[in-house]
């Protein structure tokens, strides 16, 4: 019986090691992670984190926007991801499109059904023999579940493509922006259904609680200041495109996402 007994405190130590070694592993990389250079070849422009589960289904949404200097063709980007039993896993996001001939943006999003992610990642960058990160100057970026959006610091305002959409006769615009000295401002979407020979103009509202999922909302502004907004307009049930952009009013400035001057174009979905 004695025999038993000390067997299973060496095995029960040998487990409690194990777990000790996970954690140490996994602070171990995160700190080196964090103690790396940021470089400018490689910039997180968005990140966002909610949480859509219903009762029939869990959802733990992770969506990521980044841009990459062009310095090859043969690119990978990833996002270096902390999980909640002590690794870190490479997420690759994939190119979306070219800025000019010297960036790239790339997305990439995870909805696992369980919540096996942490709050803590940073961006990876491996081109031409060499891995270039963004680690928020060395603090790594942190993002909870059900929070809604993070935005880079050059960035005021971004259209939330994942909620955009043009079905029917209805145009639904959503819109993530950075609130400026307390004050929400004002947005806007410009769009036409001609190309451009009239032009339109709409208000989103502000969006106090917005809703992501069963009994599951983002409120704004979130821990980092960003606000939702977002409206939906009424169009000829003829018009099959629209194009347009959004105007960000704020602390007697404007700020403009147009898709780098290209503009955004959504289909009908019918």
């Amino acid at each position: 019986m004695r025999k038993i007994i000390t067997l299973l405190v060496v095995v029960l130590g040998l487990i409690s090691c194990t777990q000790d070694i996970d954690q140490i592993d996994s602070v171990t990389e995160s700190i080196e992670v964090a103690t790396k250079n940021s470089s400018d070849n490689v910039t997180l422009l968005r990140a966002w984190t909610s949480n859509s589960s219903s009762p029939v289904r869990r959802r733990y949404v992770r969506r990521f926007v980044v841009k990459v200097k062009n310095l090859a063709f043969d690119k990978q980007v990833f996002i270096h991801h902390a999980t909640y039993n002590g690794n870190w896993v490479d997420i690759p996001l994939s190119f979306k499109q070219s800025i000019n001939e010297d960036e790239e943006v790339w997305v990439g999003e995870v909805e696992p059904d369980t919540e096996i992610y942490s709050d803590e990642f940073v961006v990876k960058y491996v081109v031409d023999g060499q891995t270039y990160w963004d680690n928020n100057n060395g603090s790594n970026y942190s993002m909870p579940v059900n929070i809604g959006a993070q935005l880079s610091p050059e960035i005021e305002v971004m259209v939330d493509l994942y909620y955009t959409r043009f079905s029917g006769s209805y145009f639904a615009i959503n819109v993530d922006a950075r609130r400026n000295y307390g004050s929400t401002g004002s947005v806007e979407v410009v769009y036409t259904t001609d190309n451009w020979v009239t032009t339109q103009r709409a208000l989103l509202s502000y969006q106090r609680y917005f809703r992501v999922g069963y009994a599951h909302y983002i409120q704004s502004p979130n821990q980092f200041d960003i606000d939702k907004w977002e409206t939906s307009v009424q169009v000829d049930r003829s018009v099959t495109s629209i194009e347009y952009a959004v105007v960000y009013k704020t602390a007697g400035q404007e700020y403009w996402d147009n898709n780098y001057g290209r503009n955004y174009t959504v289909n009908t979905s019918n």
